[in-house]
């Protein structure tokens, strides 16, 4: 009966009726305070739930952390899959900022699920007989999630509901409204702050709140309110605060190792979520819409050695941009980052000459069948570099920020001192390209290239028109381009929920 109420516990959250945030499952009576909240076991296998959670949110079709965190570059970036013929209207809504409320993408339900499960460990944590080790790793990372998940939900929505109580009572519904983004904002910094009271150690692993991976989401928040929400200089205080907490740990020799299903959670990994064959990975959202459907491969060429992973089909692919720089770096500066990141293959379909794809996470096909056992990461160190070189950037500190970007760049082109001049411009744009060459398919250069301001060179999305073609007549006059629309669901569902201004 334990294991039911552990059970009970990690989908709890996804069971209540929270009508304001498109959750539309009435709550049963079997998760209340008195038959849930017992013993030490039910807040720890709570805890686990909150994982599980934040795991569903990144493996949904299109509400995910590729789609709000890197898909949007556009077109300069990603194009149609299967040799640019196969993308539908809520991929390219999103790649071309066309978006409406009726595009997938602009549900939030999933966050607030895994908020609730947090909310719920936060709420009985410190009243259930438990250990202090238990209950700190319990409260440690319920806060460190919610931090996390706010995080997200401010960045793509600005104004959103703050719920900070479990929903409980059986079929009870509560109406939020939108808060303003500040107070979404100064939740996510207090958030951080209670969970570095209970997380004090790197011991947890990278599937765990630690100090390392705690203080790279409060220095990631901290720039982002620095440059992106013009919060003032006490914001690269606390980025520099975070960064000198942190171990400063070397990256592995070998790109490719980094993401080797094989060597997971390896000492680069800051913080990721664990997937592997035996929790339902046969599928994996955004990971598998790279893939190509078996029926267009020769069949001696399907998951064999030297031959291309397949699944169903291949919804996205690289734009030729893109993959002309990746193609010029090897060719240039023998970067090895390049293979890691894009694959093609020649003569192995009856279809199309040419094969390719984003190679990162293809997942384990060494058996002939591809699994999808790639780990989500969401921090890894070479992160950590490129925050400590943005940070120096932003303090005018020119040449200590190459010393920290060339720590990546050693690694990728086996050169020191790669980058040499310190122009304020030169430094902007070697930011740039190293953060998209780096983190490619990882979800979070959207959000990097709002910060530094560059955003609207490599994506001009003031310029586009509604029909999403850049260079087109009138341009978009939305002022909030760079947020999302909310679903119509949960409009419709809540009166107090008002659409994002711009956006219909």
């Amino acid at each position: 009966m334990k294991l039911k109420k552990i059970y009970i516990a990690a989908i709890g959250a996804a069971s209540m009726t929270l009508a304001g945030c498109d959750l539309d499952i009435v709550n049963s009576d079997q998760l209340n305070s008195t038959n849930m909240w017992v013993d030490e076991s039910d807040v720890t296998g709570a805890t686990t739930g909150i994982f599980f959670e934040l795991r569903d949110i990144f493996r949904q079709n299109y509400t995910n952390h590729f789609f709000w965190g890197e898909l949007r570059v556009g077109p300069a970036m990603w194009d149609r899959g299967t040799h640019r013929s196969l993308m539908d209207s809520d991929m390219l809504d999103v790649l071309h900022s066309t978006l409406n409320a009726s595009t997938s993408t602009t549900s939030w339900t999933d966050l607030y699920t895994c908020i609730n499960q947090c909310n719920s460990v936060i709420k009985y944590a410190p009243s259930v007989d438990m250990s202090e080790e238990s209950r700190s790793y319990c409260l440690g990372n319920a806060y460190f999630v919610r931090a996390y998940v706010y995080y997200w939900l401010a960045r793509v929505w600005g104004d959103v509901p703050v719920i900070l109580t479990p929903t409980e009572s059986t079929g009870a519904e509560i109406y939020p409204s939108r808060a303003p983004k500040s107070e979404v904002y100064a939740q996510v910094a207090q958030d951080i702050e209670s969970a570095l009271t209970y997380v004090t150690t790197n011991t947890g692993g990278c599937y765990n709140a630690t100090v390392d991976n705690v203080n790279m989401l409060k220095a990631d928040f901290a720039l982002w309110m620095y440059a992106a929400q013009k919060g003032g200089d006490s914001y690269l205080t606390m980025a520099e605060g975070a960064l000198n907490a942190i171990t400063r740990t070397p990256l592995l020799q070998k790109f490719a190792d980094v993401f080797d299903v094989k060597n997971k959670c390896n000492k680069e990994i800051m913080f990721s979520l664990h997937v592997d064959a035996t929790n339902e990975v046969h599928s994996a959202s955004y990971i598998q819409r790279f893939i190509w459907g078996s029926t267009q491969i020769r069949a001696a060429y399907r998951n064999a050695e030297g031959g291309v992973p397949v699944s169903s089909n291949q919804w996205f692919c690289f734009a030729d941009e893109f993959i002309d720089e990746l193609k010029a770096n090897k060719e240039q500066h023998n970067d090895q980052r390049t293979d890691v990141t894009y694959q093609e293959r020649t003569g192995m379909s009856d279809m199309y000459e040419k094969v390719e794809w984003p190679n990162k996470f293809t997942g384990d096909w060494s058996s002939g069948t591809l699994l999808y056992d790639d780990d989500i990461i969401l921090y890894r160190y070479a992160q950590y570099y490129m925050f400590r070189a943005e940070l120096n950037y932003y303090k005018k500190l020119y040449k200590e920020a190459l010393d920290e970007l060339n720590v990546v760049a050693e690694r990728a082109y086996g050169k020191a001192n790669f980058y040499t001049s310190t122009s304020q411009q030169d430094v902007l744009e070697a930011l740039a390209r190293e953060s998209r060459w780096e983190f490619a398919e990882e979800g979070n250069i959207w959000f990097t290239y709002i910060r530094l301001g560059y955003i609207d060179t490599y994506c001009p999305l003031k310029y586009w028109p509604n029909t999403g073609v850049e260079g087109g007549v009138g341009g978009s006059t939305n002022p909030n381009i760079y947020l999302f629309p909310v679903s119509k669901s949960a409009i419709n569902k809540n009166t107090k929920i008002t659409q994002t201004n711009g956006w219909s």
